[in-house]
């Protein structure tokens, strides 16, 4: 025992002789050097990498799963061709205009990744012989939306604000439009997803909506005097007999099954020339 305690105690006088044996701290290390090329005298460093790659890490998870993506709306096999404002893709609005004849206006085509769109007008001229001739025009606006829906803006318009007027026609025209107190919003059922039918006195607007696709059909009207007959007829206030719009009211209820033709039309397969 006594051999043992002695050479525990001589133990440290090996390290060098006249050297006080010295005391090991085992908690505190502060005088020891940063550890170089690991941790540093900048732990804060090491956090920051480990929250950017926790973050990478969770990146490529939920982009994996499709976390936060949407779904490309359903165009219903809708397609944008040629000019849809024919005189057999408005039947059976144009058939009772009794126009005699008909014009296409020339049409707005654009397509994109994200949006196909296409605005046309169908006019028809109904000449009775008294000097007057009155103007039809049935316009056409579709929008296939490729990228985004456009359920909740469409759905969360107005129902019930009054159509104001379309381009064209002189100012007095496009008053009597705007002031139209005969208009009334109805949705008919049965077509599209939702449907919007304004129906006037002086002009007629459909609007539908069917998954991504946005169809619009309006006919408006005006009434023009054959200058070569002379000066226009007047009434005895000095007012024109005929107004500068043509009263429509009686095609508001040809606009559905009208806008049912022009859908089917625009799902068929382009004709090969």
């Amino acid at each position: 025992m006594a051999v043992g305690v002695v050479g525990m105690i001589s133990e440290p006088e090996m390290a060098g002789e006249g050297d006080a044996p010295q005391a090991v701290d085992l908690v505190s290390h502060t005088d020891r050097p940063p550890l170089p090329g690991r941790f540093g005298a900048k732990p804060w460093l090491w956090a920051l990498g480990a929250v950017v790659v926790t973050s990478a890490v969770w990146a490529g998870v939920l982009q994996g799963t499709g976390y936060g993506r949407t779904a490309a709306p359903d165009l219903h096999g809708y397609r944008i061709g040629d000019s849809p404002c024919t005189n057999h893709n408005l039947q059976p609005l144009a058939g009772r205009l009794g126009a005699v004849s008909f014009g296409q206006g020339f049409p707005e085509i654009n397509r994109s990744t994200a949006l196909d769109h296409v605005s046309c007008q169908l006019i028809g001229w109904s000449t009775p012989g008294d000097g007057w001739t009155t103007n039809y025009t049935i316009a056409v606006t579709v929008d296939l939306h490729k990228k985004t829906d456009p359920a909740a803006e469409f759905d969360a318009a107005s129902s019930t604000e009054r159509p104001t007027p379309s381009g064209g026609g002189d100012s007095y025209s496009s008053l009597l439009l705007f002031l139209d107190d005969h208009a009334r919003t109805s949705h008919p059922q049965g077509i599209g997803d939702r449907a919007n039918l304004v129906t006037g006195q002086y002009r007629q607007s459909l609007e539908v909506r069917h998954g991504g696709a946005v169809f619009t059909l309006t006919l408006s009207g005006t009434d023009d005097w054959d200058s070569s007959r002379g000066k226009a007829p007047t009434n005895a206030d000095g007012s024109p007999t005929r107004p500068g719009v043509t009263d429509t009211s009686a095609f508001g209820k040809d606009l559905v099954p009208t806008m049912r033709s022009l859908m089917r039309a625009l799902t068929q397969p382009a004709s090969s020339s």
